[in-house]
């Protein structure tokens, strides 16, 4: 059995994985589809809020409509936010704080799309019929109504792509988070690794040098007898 301090010498010696272009292609395809997500929910949220907000500003709807697609609309945006800076940050700094917020709040936004989605295709035949009722009151034309009506079911679909998105986005950067920063700490390794090679280099350079004078005062000295 080898010694303690061969087998620690010998698995110092031992090279760390090295980033290949593969892993690096792969790191470049999440980055890409993070920002991808990223931007369908901004887009998304934003049509959210705009909805919301035209439907309050026109009248088109009861309490129970608006005010579910306004505030979920502001949730996403901010999810976006607060994953978009947790998400690019890899080291230990205040930005990392705001990765498993956003991984908690998409979490939670996921439920909440799926729920008001589902609430709003239970409801829909009541929106209709409020629609039904009110539409002359509101000054609601007959092209606006059935645009109204068939946009309760394009919201709903809306929702549940958001909310698969919500998952998707969480998946893609906890994996391009903790890849970037397995592949930091692979290269910080490495350049530890060289470095400690470089320095091994130049301590036996100058150890075979001292060896060599020793050798040649040895012989000179035996030769004349010094």
């Amino acid at each position: 059995e080898q010694p303690a301090a061969v087998v620690m010498a010998s698995y110092r010696r031992e090279p760390p994985n090295q980033n290949t272009c593969c892993r690096a292609c792969c790191r470049w395809c999440q980055g890409k589809l993070l920002i991808i997500i990223n931007l369908l929910d901004f887009i998304g949220g934003g049509g959210l809020i705009a909805f919301g907000f035209y439907i309050y500003d026109k009248k088109f709807g009861p309490d129970y409509v608006y005010i579910p697609l306004a505030a979920i609309g502001m949730f996403v945006i901010c999810t976006v936010f607060f994953s978009t800076c947790g998400a690019s940050c890899w080291n230990s700094c205040w930005a990392c704080c705001l990765y498993p917020i956003s991984a908690l709040m998409g979490f939670l936004l996921a439920l909440g799309e799926i729920t008001a989605g589902s609430l709003l295709l239970a409801y829909r035949k009541r929106y209709s019929n409020w629609l039904d009722q009110n539409h002359q009151k509101y000054n609601i034309s007959d092209n606006e109504l059935e645009h109204l009506k068939h946009g309760i079911l394009t919201v709903s679909i809306g929702f549940f792509a958001l909310a698969v998105l919500e998952v998707l986005r969480i998946c893609v950067s906890r994996g391009y988070k903790y890849g970037r920063r397995y592949d930091e700490e692979q290269q910080r390794m490495m350049d530890d690794y060289e470095d400690m090679e470089r320095r091994e280099r130049a301590d036996s350079r100058n150890r075979e040098r001292r060896e060599k004078h020793a050798r040649l005062r040895a012989h000179y000295s035996q030769k004349y007898d010094l």
